[in-house]
Formats: C-alpha cells, structure tokens, sequence
C-alpha cells in the first residue's frame, strides 16, 4: 500500500512544525507558559482560515476542530515530553 502525500497532510505538518517552534521559542521567554496554550488556539484558527481560503475543507466547523486539534495536540505533546524530562 502506497501513501499519496497530498496538500492536506502537507499543511497538517506544516501547522505542527510552526506551532511547536513558536510554542518552544516564546514559552518562558516572552509569554508566561500559562498563554501557550492560547498561543495554539490563536494558531489553530489561523490556520483553519488558511486552510479554508485554499479550498482545503468544505467545511468550515471540520477545519476548525482539525486544525484546533492538531495546534493543542503538538502543544500538549511537547509540555508532556518536556514533563517527562524532568
């Protein structure tokens, strides 16, 4: 069985990379870890308008929840990680 690569995991990947760099670049340094996870909700609706604007979903309360989800899951996956290293 062959994996197509499309536009949709492209993107998914794309909001991962970008939301766990800010989330590591501003956590402590210039936003208390407290606002991180607003910082990935903001990301996630931001990212739910491009992915709406591009025709990347029809519909728009599925971009939403799947771009919200993926910002608070590579944030929530990061803090655990971190938390393990402790």
């Amino acid at each position: 069985m062959r994996m197509e690569i499309t536009i949709d995991l492209i993107f998914a990947l794309v909001q991962a990379i970008v939301t766990a760099v800010l989330g590591t670049f501003l956590k402590d340094s210039v936003l208390p870890s407290k606002w991180i996870p607003i910082q990935n909700i903001v990301i996630g609706l931001i990212s739910a308008g491009i992915a709406i604007y591009f025709g990347l979903f029809s519909n728009i309360p599925t971009a939403i929840v799947t771009c919200l989800a993926v910002s608070l899951g590579v944030g929530g996956t990061y803090d655990a990680i971190q938390i393990k290293n402790k």
